[in-house]
């Protein structure tokens, strides 16, 4: 892992934890749904939305269902970043 994506996976992290409203220790790169009791549906769209509103990156509609994880969606930034 390069010091780029250790820097995205951070940032991914305290994305989610702002949105989930959960301090930043009880997230991890494994989080999902199964362990983030406060991410359903809605607030994985308001993931999504604040993680391509700060990151700058579009990730398609289709795309954001598959991205069940932190590390599935900083991956998902990377891949997206020019």
């Amino acid at each position: 892992m390069t010091v780029q994506s250790d820097k995205i996976l951070t940032h991914v992290m305290e994305v989610a934890a702002d949105v989930f409203g959960v301090p930043l220790s009880q997230v991890a790169p494994g989080s999902s749904p199964d362990t983030v009791e406060a991410w359903d549906s809605i607030s994985h769209l308001n993931l999504m939305l604040a993680v391509e509103q700060s990151t700058g990156v579009r990730i398609e509609p289709e795309a954001m269902a598959e991205l069940t994880s932190i590390t599935k969606i900083a991956e998902a930034v990377r891949a997206r970043l020019p």
